[in-house]
């Protein structure tokens, strides 16, 4: 079976971001720099998995699972080592020929053809725009405001007339069956025939970019309809989809939010005003598992619905599904307008400003569920009181919880705030503090982690300790130290998530990441701290072998040999006096 080497192994690690593909497989939360997740290899509950985006690792601290992201697809799916490997580049669209060795997942040959036809239709769509035939069709482009490159990285097309498209697809020797399943031809009266001829076509892919469908929209004023989309295909299922998601979710983790609009031409009206981290629901009611591709980014979601009544209709929908699920909060559009309308009638500044202004889900609720209930009628108005209730009983934040309770009974009349459901603790009852992060708790173990954090830094700091030191006390940080020695006579600095792979004893694993999420660290090679930690270890080490004689002269009868055990204590102190002293100064 033909290798991969380890210069191969860590470019995909390099281009695998391990925030990415964790959110594959469980939804992601952001705390601060990190991110955190259920830990899938224990029966966890409460999020005890941190995953550091800087370092590229993953660490939980209740169980101890942790590694780089070849580790935990490997723990994950139950694979070994290498599978893991292709898997990863799978997952990231890193085109790798897997062995057959390691075809325990086949791909469906029918799969890869239908992603073909999509891709060559792109390909010849977007190069249609720009031939003498759609001068007027590129023209209306520019008019709505897509500049060039907006429409080079959605690769917007256009589909000529005539079955051209097909023409061009049967010459690429595609199967017109694989024309038909992947929904851009359609078998006619009179043979085979374009489905979006003469219409401005946008790629639709899926969340790991490969493309699946399209949407099209008619070129002017008809009978026809506005926007035709693909039809249900053996790749393109309408309720698994997000529109942008897979060039959205790197600039939402980035900005820490992603904007959720009605459909694509909102999605490139935000592109129009430098917000690359907008997705669209491709005009279908929220689905199960596009609330699970949006828990996967970890972020804040911003919905943008149009600001006409179905867009309120749409938010309300959404938001019963979301909540509880995702944090989102509502864009409070008072125009009837959706965000392309904006710009036209605004400009550009405007919707910036409209999408600065949100509103939490309570809030949306207090002003829409007036159009759903008559609050002149007392019925109706118990209604509206009884449902606003129970959302904002749903709220963690009891600070939140009781002034929407008093701006409900200033509204209503109703007081719904039920006290007895907010139980204050017994005053017998025992909690049991949850810590994380476990800190060296001796002097020798503090000093050892000292000196491998400093040893990760920079090959300096690794020739300093094995020249002034050589070893540690503890068995798996000794191991861990040797292990780096001998990396860095082949590489000129160590990357935690690529040293990882080099290592096989656990032990030594465990410790490098403890190691390297060691909050105390310094940022940067320190080698004052350095020296002060190995002459603190030698102090301790001197300790105990002092401590030992101590011992042994205890055991001893011989005057003589109590001589000798004493002359050489006295030396050790001496040693340890000197160092102290140095220390000091």
């Amino acid at each position: 079976m033909s290798r991969l080497s380890e210069q191969e192994i860590n470019e995909i690690r390099a281009k695998a971001d391990i925030v990415e593909v964790i959110a594959h497989y469980l939804p992601i939360t952001r705390k601060g720099r990190s991110y955190s997740a259920v830990c899938p290899f224990h029966d966890d509950h409460d999020p005890s998995m941190s995953i550091s985006a800087e370092k590229q690792i993953f660490k939980c601290f209740v169980c101890g699972s942790g590694g780089n992201v070849f580790s935990f697809v490997q723990k994950y799916e139950q694979l070994s080592f290498i599978e893991a490997v292709y898997k990863v580049a799978e997952i990231v669209g890193i085109p790798l020929e897997r062995p057959q060795e390691l075809m325990y997942e086949r791909i469906d040959p029918k799969t890869t053809a239908l992603h073909k036809v999509c891709h060559d239709t792109i390909e010849y769509t977007h190069y249609q725009l720009r031939t003498p035939d759609a001068q007027s069709i590129l023209a209306y482009l520019h008019q709505r405001g897509l500049s060039d490159e907006i429409i080079d990285r959605f690769e917007l097309g256009y589909n000529p007339p005539n079955d051209a498209l097909y023409r061009f697809l049967h010459a690429k020797k595609h199967e017109d069956e694989h024309l038909v399943d992947a929904g851009v031809v359609r078998m006619g009266p009179q043979g085979m025939n374009d489905v979006f001829y003469h219409r401005i076509m946008i790629p639709i892919h899926d969340e790991n970019g490969n493309p699946v469908g399209f949407s099209a929209r008619r070129i002017g004023d008809g009978a026809e309809a506005k926007y035709i989309n693909t039809q249900e295909t053996p790749i393109y299922h309408k309720g698994d989809l997000i529109f942008n998601y897979h060039r959205a979710k790197g600039e939402a983790r980035k900005e820490k939010c992603v904007y959720l609009v009605e459909g694509a031409m909102d999605v490139l009206a935000l592109e129009k005003v430098d917000h690359h981290n907008a997705i669209a629901m491709l005009g279908t009611a929220c689905t199960k598992e596009q609330l699970k591709l949006l828990s996967r980014l970890g972020v804040d979601v911003v919905v943008c619905y149009d600001g006409d009544q179905a867009g309120r209709n749409a938010t309300y929908k959404f938001g019963k599904l979301a909540k509880g699920i995702l944090s989102f909060t509502i864009v409070e559009n008072k125009t009837a307008l959706d965000p392309d309308e904006i710009i036209e009638a605004y400009g550009r500044d405007e919707l910036k400003k409209t999408l600065h202004k949100t509103i939490s889900w309570i809030d949306f609720l207090f002003a829409y569920l007036m159009h759903k209930y008559d609050l002149e009628n007392y019925s109706q108005k118990k209604e509206y009181a009884k449902e606003l209730a129970e959302e904002i009983a749903s709220l963690k934040d009891e600070f939140e919880k009781k002034n929407y309770y008093i701006r409900l009974r200033e509204l209503t009349g109703f007081d719904m705030d039920v006290k007895e459901a907010i139980k204050k603790p017994q005053a017998n009852a025992t909690y049991q503090k949850r810590t994380y992060l476990t800190y060296p708790k001796s002097g020798i173990l503090a000093a050892e982690y000292e000196i491998l954090s400093q040893m990760l830094h920079a090959r300096s700091a690794c020739n300093y300790f094995r020249d002034e030191l050589g070893y540690l006390l503890d068995h798996h940080a000794n191991q861990l130290a040797l292990c780096m020695i001998d990396y860095y006579r082949t590489h000129a600095e160590i990357q935690v998530a690529d040293f990882l792979n080099t290592i096989s004893e656990e032990g030594v694993k465990t410790q490098l990441l403890s190691v390297a999420q060691w909050e105390l660290a310094s940022d940067e090679v320190n080698m004052e701290a350095l020296r002060e930690a190995v002459t603190k270890l030698k102090s301790c080490m001197l300790d105990e072998k002092i401590a030992r004689l101590v011992q042994d002269a205890q055991a001893v009868n011989d005057p003589i040999e109590k001589a000798k055990i004493a002359e050489e204590r006295n030396a050790l102190i001496r040693e340890r006096n000197a160092l102290i002293q140095t220390r000091e100064e």
